[in-house]
């Protein structure tokens, strides 16, 4: 077996170096009301690299702009990741041109903001494409995750 990379292996504060999948679709029906249909909802998987806990979001749909603010939501609550790894989904591909175009947009104004925004950038890396493989740690996550849930 080969040495695990550095992001796994130094110690950091939880979820600076973290990966994230999908999982879904699930049916979702509100309990409180009867009339309403099932909703397709999905759910989005946060693991630490380093310290390994699992965080997870639900996420109404598969696009860009729900994906952010699920990512949002999960910085609001476990803190801002420096590295984020991720297959090669098409959500996530569009999420981080997004992020990339918002920063290289802030940039310009001022060279305060711009040093500052450079140095909490969010590096953003994807897994080679067809090869699950390399998201070892989420993909555990997501089966965890499949054979607790209800029928």
């Amino acid at each position: 077996m080969g040495n695990l990379p550095a992001e796994r292996i130094t110690p950091t504060f939880p979820f600076n170096v973290c990966g994230v999948d999908f999982i879904g679709p699930l049916l979702v029906k509100p309990v409180a009301q009867r009339k309403i249909t099932a909703r397709k909802m999905y759910v989005s998987i946060f693991v630490c690299f380093v310290t390994k806990p699992v965080h997870f979001e639900l996420v109404t749909d598969l696009t860009s702009e729900a994906f952010i603010a699920c990512l949002k939501r999960c910085f609001a609550r476990r803190g801002k990741s420096s590295i984020v790894y991720s297959d090669n989904a098409t959500n996530f591909v569009g999420a981080q041109s997004e992020l990339k175009r918002l920063s290289d947009m802030l940039k310009k104004p001022d060279e305060n903001v711009s040093a500052y925004l450079a140095s909490e950038e969010i590096k953003w890396k994807f897994s080679p494409p067809r090869s699950p493989n390399f998201g070892g740690l989420y993909e555990a996550g997501v089966k965890s995750f499949k054979y607790h849930r209800h029928p």
